[in-house]
């Protein structure tokens, strides 16, 4: 049963040009557009790593955004997840 709940975010592209997506995590989600990079969290893996010992994120904004940059994005805000899923049709 998942505890967290679903963050977003957003990154600037060239800002961020340390990060390599191929390392991402399975406990994030990444897509791109015109704007930069859009991120959300996928709680039931986060859940799951943070039992695990592997992600210490005690499910706030600001210690994913500070996961966030220790991957190497930048430019790292939140933002409203209804705004970033409408054009998907999941609001």
């Amino acid at each position: 049963m998942s505890k967290g709940k679903i963050y977003c975010f957003r990154a600037e592209w060239k800002s961020s040009k340390n990060f390599d997506r191929q390392k991402l995590p399975d406990w994030l989600c990444i897509d791109a557009d015109w704007q930069g990079f859009k991120i959300s969290t996928i709680p039931e893996v986060a859940d799951v790593a943070e039992i695990l010992g592997i992600l210490q994120i005690n499910d706030s904004a600001d210690r994913w955004i500070s996961h966030l940059e220790s991957l190497g994005l930048k430019g790292v805000t939140q933002v409203c997840c209804e705004e970033m899923f409408e054009d998907k049709g999941y609001t």
